[in-house]
Formats: C-alpha cells, structure tokens, sequence
C-alpha cells in the first residue's frame, strides 16, 4: 500500500511539475517588430547567421536552416517590451525563449522555445494542447511528424485569428517547442515550408 501511494504520488509530482513549467506558455505574441534594452541572462546561447540562413544553439546541441527571408532575433536586448517580457515569463518557469521572429514581409512568424523536461515529443506536445484547450479553435490533435533523422510530434490550431503550428522534438535532455504562424487564409501555402524548416533539424552536440 505504502509504495503503491508511493507511485501515485511521484506521478501526480511530475504531472504538476510539468504543468507548473509551461503553465506560462500560452500563444499570444505574434507578428511584432523589433528592438529594446536593459540585459536579460541567457541559459542557452545561440546566433542566427542571416547569410546563411541558419539557427544554431551550441549549448542545447542543433541547428535549423531557414528557407526565405527571415529576420530572427536571439537576443532578448534587441527585442521589443512585449517579447522581454515574455523571455521573462518563460524564464521564471524554469525555461527559455531562444529566438522570435517574423518574414521579412511581415506574413508569417516563429519562436523556439526550450525546456530542460527530458520528456517524448508527444507527451510535451499534450502537456501544451491540454494547458492551452480552453484558448484555441480548429485544433487537430497532435500528431506523429518524421524527418530524415528525428521523431517529432506537430501540432495545428488556430487563436486570436492566426492559424499555427508546432513541432515538437528532444535534443539529449531539453524539449524544444517550435511555434509557426500565419493568417489562416494563408497557412496551407506556407505550411510546406514551416514543415521543411523543421525537417533541417540537424544535432550539433559533439562537434
């Protein structure tokens, strides 16, 4: 009885551990623009190389390449208020919001955020759909997403009148969330792209 009560509690531990991390991580920052002040730690370093097209995070371990014109900001010095605040936000429950940005036209955005969970793509990504159930519209529930080398989970809904979708992966220990949006009229034309951004997903640890 003892180390069966025992189990029930780890679970109901690790459950509310969870949701206590990513209780903050509701979607609500879109297409913004750019630029602010005053220092914000870092825990994971990481560039964008715009003539390359290409996102690296030595500390977490991988690397994205972007396909088209994109202006994507690591550093949470240049970002706008709205976005600090959010880097905040996300710091406070124990994570951090790598990078944000948008195309240069303005028609579709990211974000990358990472969590040191250690859990399987899919169980991140219903960790995230059930704390965010109430706010979203047409979600397709999550689903299996393979590329050449790793296994994700993706994930479609609409809010706020944007229609996004997210991949969901694991490098070593740290679940990374990788958040695309548009106007919903726009998003089976952009979602083959959103969809080889993700595909590029290239680990880096080691090298």
């Amino acid at each position: 009885m003892r180390m069966r009560r025992g189990v029930m509690v780890a679970a109901a531990g690790k459950s509310s551990r969870i949701r206590r991390y990513l209780s903050c991580l509701t979607t609500g920052l879109f297409l913004t623009g750019i630029f602010c002040a005053a220092p914000l730690r870092q825990f994971y370093p990481d560039i964008y190389f715009p003539e390359d097209n290409i996102y690296e995070n030595k500390t977490i371990g991988f690397a994205l390449t972007f396909r088209g014109a994109w202006n994507i900001i690591c550093d949470p010095a240049e970002m706008n208020r709205q976005y600090r605040s959010f880097c905040r936000s996300v710091q406070h429950s124990g994570g951090e919001l790598l990078f944000v940005g948008n195309s240069v036209e303005g028609l579709y955005g990211v974000k990358a955020i990472a969590f040191n969970l250690n859990e399987p793509p899919q169980d991140y990504a219903r960790y995230i759909r059930d704390i965010n159930r109430a706010d979203v519209q047409n979600e397709i529930e999550p689903v299996d997403f393979f590329t050449a080398d790793h296994a994700m989970a993706k994930w479609a809904y609409d809010k706020s009148g944007y229609r996004f979708v997210e991949f969901f992966f694991v490098v070593d220990t740290y679940n990374v969330r990788l958040s695309f949006w548009t106007r919903p009229q726009l998003f089976e034309n952009f979602l083959p792209v959103f969809e080889e951004i993700a595909s590029t997903l290239t680990l880096t640890a080691g090298f």
